[in-house]
Formats: structure tokens, sequence, C-alpha cells
């Protein structure tokens, strides 16, 4: 089957296409709370203000945390590659090395983009830690998937787009606040975070 000019092979079935997508975004999942765990030291802004008087990330974002939370996603991936292989080799991001593409891509893109999520809240005027709903939930979700449109727009096709993957990416786009807040209420009661949101 083709899709955009990319060759497609149709899902074994929609509940299949779910777990599929939902295992793939896994690295990016990871990346982000791991940035909070690993985060501390050194601003990714070097405590630069803009002249709206509000810092261009704030102390939330370090070169520490964005470290960790990429290189955690994608050991996270390749664990998962690993487990993949053995169990399910449908679940594998791809043949190797071209696999690699997409599983580094996406905590790369989910730390890229919780950095212009707090970008954004910045220019809003909002401080760090300050609720934003939607922005906050969707920040990471956005950067990582426009990151794999960009640099690896088969693969998005393939598993998100196509056929029944589409009904993987529906559900991974609605799962996403669910675990969002799932973690932050983890890593408050941890005390790797100042806030449950």
């Amino acid at each position: 089957m083709l899709f955009g000019g990319v060759a497609v092979p149709a899902p074994v079935s929609v509940g299949f296409a779910i777990i599929q997508a939902f295992w793939f975004f896994l690295p990016a999942y990871v990346a982000n709370p791991l940035a909070a765990l690993f985060g501390g030291g050194r601003p990714v802004d070097g405590g630069r203000v803009l002249s709206d008087g509000y810092r261009l990330f704030g102390d939330g974002k370090s070169w520490r945390g964005l470290a960790g939370g990429i290189v955690g996603g994608i050991v996270a991936g390749l664990l998962l590659w690993g487990l993949a292989a053995a169990v399910e080799p449908a679940l594998v991001w791809g043949p190797f090395p071209a696999g690699l593409l997409p599983l580094t891509v996406l905590p790369v893109g989910a730390l890229l983009g919780d950095l212009l999520g707090a970008y954004v809240k910045r220019r809003a005027g909002k401080p760090k830690g300050a609720p934003a709903p939607g922005l906050d939930w969707y920040d990471f979700y956005l950067g990582a998937f426009l990151f794999l449109v960009l640099l690896d727009p088969g693969f998005f096709v393939e598993h998100y787009v196509a056929g029944d993957a589409i009904y993987g990416f529906a559900f991974v786009t609605v799962i996403t606040p669910v675990l969002h807040r799932v973690v932050n209420i983890l890593g408050f009661r941890l005390g790797k975070k100042d806030v449950p949101w």
C-alpha cells in the first residue's frame, strides 16, 4: 500500500496499531520526567532575561536535565528495542541502523518542544511552575512529532497516519495529558517537582 509515496504495510489490527504507536512513543514520554530527575545546575538560558522582564526559559531548564533526558530517552528506547526483538519484532523501530533515527528523534524533539513550551510560558508572564493547561500537556508531544515528521516522515506516516495507525495516533493524543498528570504527581511526591502539575 502507498501513502504519500511511502510504501506502508497494513497493521495487523486496530489494537496492535494502538500498542505499536504507544510503544514507539515511549522514548519521548520517558525523556521528559528524566529531564526533571537529572535537572539542576547551569540553566540552558544562562540566566538571560529578555526585554519583557522574564527569563528566556528559566531555571527549570538546565543543560544537565536536557542531556539526561535525551540520553535517558535513547537508552530506554534501546532497552525496549532489545525486548521487542526478543518478543515481538513488529515493535522494533526498524532495521538497524535506520531504526535508530526515530528512536533518537523522538526524545530530542520532546525536550526541544518542552523548551519551546517554557519559552511561551515566560512570554505569557507565567513564572516557573505556573500551570498552563494544554501547553503543559502537549509541548513535548508536539516537539516530538514535529521532529519526527521533519526528519523521518516515512516512519511517521507508517506508524501514526496510514490505515489503522491513525487510531494509535489518536490514542497517544488522548492518553498524553493523563500520563503527564500522573508522572507530575509522582515527581512532586518524590520531591523532584515543585508543583504536582
